[in-house]
């Protein structure tokens, strides 16, 4: 239990950070999954992940990176679109060559979930590189 708690001291940031795509990450899905019903998938996850950026921009604004200013919701909004390429790039691929066009629930979550892992971390990285931190 001390582990944990050393984890979560020593990577606040991170943690939230976490938290809250978590959270996002489930309003992406819902949104995505309902949209699938009446519009191509790829046109699905493109307005789920756009919901989720606008929730997350100002949630980790607030929580993680502690700063609302122009430039970093510059550089977020330049990340979120390197992580909307990878995401979109990604569940063209699976659905498309993996599923071949399948509008299972399991090549959903699969394709989906293949979607927020890798953009997942490489945008915390680049972010937490160059956004400004502290209170502007």
């Amino acid at each position: 239990m001390e582990k944990i708690r050393g984890f979560i001291r020593n990577h606040k940031a991170f943690v939230m950070y976490g938290l809250i795509s978590v959270f996002v990450t489930v309003i992406d899905v819902i949104v995505c999954r309902v949209l699938e019903r009446y519009i191509p998938p790829v046109a699905a996850n493109t307005i789920g992940v756009i919901t989720g950026f606008i929730i997350q921009y100002f949630l980790t604004a607030r929580h993680v990176y502690k700063t609302m200013s122009r430039k970093s919701f510059i550089i977020f909004l330049l990340t979120f679109f390197l992580n909307l390429l990878m995401a979109d790039g990604i569940v063209y691929v699976f659905r498309t060559f993996v599923f071949g066009g399948s509008d299972a629930g399991m090549p959903f979550l699969i394709s989906k979930g293949a979607s927020i892992v890798l953009p997942f971390f490489i945008t915390y990285f680049i972010r937490s590189k160059v956004m400004p931190k502290g209170k502007d």
